[in-house]
C-alpha cells in the first residue's frame, strides 16, 4: 500500500511538471486556434483606464510615470490612475513633483494621484478605483513593471473581436533573482501561450493586462491572487483570453532568494484559494480551459502535499525494500540540500542543475506554506509575509 501511494504521487508529480507541458503545447498546436493576431485599428479607439496601484514603491514610480507618459495612445481616450495605497516612504512626493514635470512635456496626459492616508490593501484599491472608472477597458499594471510604448494599442485591438473579455502580455526580468528564477518564468511562458491557444491563459501577469470593464465584478475583500480571480471570473462568464508574446511586461525588481520565498508563500495560498473558488472552470464543455485548469492550476495547489508525502514515503520504502529506492533517497538528500543552500544565498556556486533543483524545491515549500495559512484561516499573514518581502527588497 506504501508503495502504491508512493508511486501515485510521483506519476502526479511528473505528469504536472513534464507531461502537461508537453501535452498542452502539442494539444495547442494540433488542434488549438491560431496564435493572437491584433485586429485592425479601430475608427474610434475604446476608453482606457490605467490603475496602478501602489505602495511604498519610491525606486520604480518616476520610471512608471515616464514610461506610462510614453504610451502611443490616443491622450483623450486615456486615463491614468496612480493609486497610492498608505506610502510610509517617498513614493507620493517623488510621484507628485514628478507628475507636474511630466504634464509639462506631454500634451493632454490625465494622470490622476488618489492617496490613501492608510494602507488599505490592493485588493481594497482595486475595488475602489475599478469601481470608479467609466472607460471601455481596464488595465491594471504593477509599478514596477515597463511597457513598450506599442503595448496599449496592440493590446486593445484584440477587443475588436467580441468574445475576448481578458488580454494578457508575456512577463520579463530585467534580471532574474536566480538562474531558478529564470527558467520557471522562460517555462510559464511556453505554458501560458499554449494555454490561450486553448481558450486562456490560466491567468495573468499582475505587471499588466486588460479586461472589459462592464465584465469586472467587485473582489472579496479576502482575495490573495486578484490577478487569477479578476481574469479567472470573467473567463468563468463565457469570454476568451489571450496571451499574446507580443506584449511584453518588464519587471525592474530583483528578488533575493529570501524575499522571491516570501512571496510564493502568498502566491501558494492564492493557488489554493482560487481552485476552492473558481472550480466551474473544470467545466468539460469548455474543454481546453477544464484540462488547463486541472491539469494546471488546481493540480499546482495541491503539489506542495503530494511531494511531501512522496518525499516521507521514499525512506521508509528505503530501509524497507532497498534497491532502486536507496540511491533514490540519497538524491532526495542532496536535492534537499542544494535547496537549503539555494534559500541561505550561495547557489551561483553550484551546478545549475542543482540550482534548478533547489528552486524547484524552495517553491513547493512555500507552496506547502501559504496552503497551510489559508486553511488555518489565516489568509492575511499570506499578505504581510508578501509585504515583508517588499520592505526588504
Amino acid at each position: 500500500m506504501i508503495e502504491l501511494v508512493f508511486w501515485a504521487c510521483v506519476v502526479l508529480i511528473l505528469y504536472h511538471h513534464a507531461g502537461y507541458p508537453i501535452a498542452i503545447r502539442a494539444i495547442a498546436a494540433g488542434c488549438g486556434r491560431r496564435p493572437p493576431v491584433p485586429a485592425a485599428d479601430p475608427a474610434v479607439s475604446p476608453s482606457v483606464t490605467i490603475i496602478v496601484p501602489a505602495h511604498n514603491e519610491e525606486a520604480v514610480v518616476a520610471a512608471k510615470i515616464r514610461n506610462l507618459s510614453q504610451l502611443d495612445y490616443p491622450r483623450d481616450r486615456l486615463t491614468i490612475v496612480l493609486a497610492l495605497d498608505g506610502c510610509t516612504d517617498g513614493t507620493a512626493a517623488i510621484a507628485q513633483s514628478f507628475a507636474r514635470r511630466t504634464a509639462r512635456r506631454t500634451d493632454g496626459l490625465d494622470l490622476r494621484i488618489v492617496e490613501h492616508a492608510s494602507n488599505i490593501g490592493k485588493v481594497a484599491v482595486l475595488n475602489e478605483q475599478i469601481g470608479k472608472a467609466r472607460s471601455d477597458l481596464i488595465a491594471l499594471s504593477d509599478a514596477s513593471a515597463l511597457l513598450e510604448p506599442q503595448a496599449l494599442s496592440r493590446a486593445v485591438r484584440h477587443f475588436g473581436r467580441s468574445s475576448v473579455g481578458v488580454v494578457c502580455p508575456t512577463y520579463a526580468l530585467v534580471r532574474p533573482g536566480s538562474e531558478g528564477e529564470r527558467a520557471y518564468w522562460a517555462y510559464q511562458t511556453r505554458v501560458k501561450a499554449a494555454e490561450g491557444r486553448l481558450g486562456a491563459p490560466m491567468g495573468a501577469h499582475g505587471s499588466f493586462y486588460l479586461f472589459r470593464r462592464d465584465m469586472w465584478e467587485p473582489l472579496p475583500p479576502d482575495t490573495i491572487n486578484d490577478d487569477f480571480i479578476l481574469p479567472m471570473r470573467i473567463v468563468l462568464r463565457g469570454y476568451d483570453g489571450v496571451y499574446d508574446p507580443g506584449i511584453v511586461a518588464t519587471e525592474l525588481e530583483t528578488s533575493s532568494a529570501r524575499q522571491d520565498f516570501r512571496r510564493r508563500i502568498r502566491i501558494g495560498a492564492g493557488n489554493l484559494q482560487q481552485v476552492l473558488r473558481l472550480p466551474g472552470l473544470a467545466d468539460p464543455r469548455r474543454p481546453g480551459i477544464a484540462f488547463a485548469f486541472v491539469s494546471g492550476k488546481a493540480l499546482r495547489a495541491f503539489m506542495p502535499f503530494l511531494l511531501l508525502m512522496a518525499a516521507a514515503l521514499l525512506p521508509v520504502l528505503a530501509m524497507r525494500e532497498g534497491g532502486f529506492y536507496i540511491p533514490a533517497s540519497a538524491g532526495e538528500a542532496v536535492i534537499g540540500a542544494a535547496a537549503l543552500a539555494g534559500y541561505f544565498g550561495v547557489p551561483r556556486t553550484m551546478p545549475r542543475h542543482a540550482r534548478w533543483a533547489g528552486y524547484f524545491v524552495q517553491g513547493h515549500a512555500a507552496g506547502f506554506i501559504g496552503a497551510l495559512i489559508l486553511l488555518c484561516g489565516l489568509q492575511g499573514l499570506a499578505w504581510r509575509v508578501s509585504a515583508a518581502a517588499k520592505a526588504k527588497a
